[in-house]
């Protein structure tokens, strides 16, 4: 996101004018989580990372996010910041300071959502929006994991969904999208080998139906530090074709295993007599055998093979 200073100046306004009106903290962030102004929030709390899954969750869909819980360092609402077009370019949040404030903000969420989204509009202006470079970026990242066969989730340390690609979505029957949801709802595998393996067989279950997965998990870093867990989801019969190989005529299989016979005994004279003997027939039915083509022949009468 563009940090000029009029978008800086613009964001430290808004946050202090949020959290005056609020009386809570108020944190402005860009697309990748950097915060760009805080208002009223605590030292303790700014040493952490901002909480991720409410922001993810209210960017990628463009619309107010409310937590269900009293969050821990995260907030209780994210607003997107709709400056780059239809995409958003950053997110503003709200985070309860004291007891009960999360509940007393809950209960007004319409009035409170209103009053952000009138105060965030100088936001718009300011000159909010990534670098060409940065969306050039984002979008072939987006489109990257989308393109993959495998499903792709990312989950947060608190089980919420950051992320989640169109093959997971196929996979676990969803046609909402599950950023912002508690993956455990969607998806909880009925069985599967557990211990220290990354790669686990798993059996998910949806609407009385079945199905089988391969499943790794591995730890969701941002440089240095863990956010929660990544989840790879493997279809076995993914590419698979259900077009079955045709199979072989009676005298294509013949013809087979007389050429492997052949080819074990050489062509000669001493390697045919071989390879009949071996398949036990006669050497004068192992020559019309050779002579005969493999597809289908119509039966003439005649005299009986030996």
């Amino acid at each position: 996101m563009s940090r000029s200073p009029a978008a800086a100046e613009a964001a430290r306004r808004v946050a202090d004018a949020l959290a005056a009106a609020l009386h809570a903290g108020v944190e402005v962030v860009d697309r990748r989580l950097v915060r760009l102004a805080v208002s009223g929030v605590p030292a303790s709390r700014l040493a952490a990372w901002p909480e991720p899954s409410l922001y993810r969750a209210c960017m990628r869909t463009g619309l107010p996010a409310w937590s269900d819980t009293a969050p821990c360092n995260g907030p209780l609402l994210a607003y997107p910041v709709m400056a780059a077009g239809e995409e958003a370019a950053g997110a503003i949040g709200v985070l309860p300071l004291l007891a009960g404030q999360a509940a007393s903000l809950r209960a007004h969420p319409e009035s409170v959502t209103d009053l952000v989204a009138a105060l965030a509009e100088p936001l718009r202006a300011a000159g909010w929006r990534g670098t060409p470079a940065e969306e050039r970026s984002d979008r072939c990242r987006e489109a990257v994991l989308d393109s993959m066969p495998d499903g792709v989730v990312a989950v947060g340390s608190d089980g919420v969904v950051l992320y989640c690609n169109r093959a997971a979505l196929a996979m676990l029957r969803v046609e909402t999208d599950l950023t912002g949801q508690l993956f455990g709802h969607w998806y909880g595998p009925r069985s599967g080998a557990e211990g220290d393996r990354r790669l686990r067989e798993v059996v998910f279950e949806r609407s009385g139906h079945r199905f089988r997965f391969f499943e790794t998990r591995v730890p969701l870093r941002a440089g240095g530090r863990i956010l929660g867990t990544l989840v790879l989801l493997h279809d076995p019969r993914a590419g698979v074709t259900a077009v079955r190989p045709a199979r072989p005529t009676l005298a294509e299989a013949e013809r087979q295993l007389i050429e492997e016979a052949l080819g074990r005994h050489g062509t000669s004279g001493t390697g045919k007599r071989r390879a009949a003997r071996e398949l036990g027939i006669s050497l004068a039915t192992l020559y019309r055998k050779l002579r005969r083509p493999t597809g289908r022949r119509v039966r003439r009468r005649g005299r009986p093979s030996r």
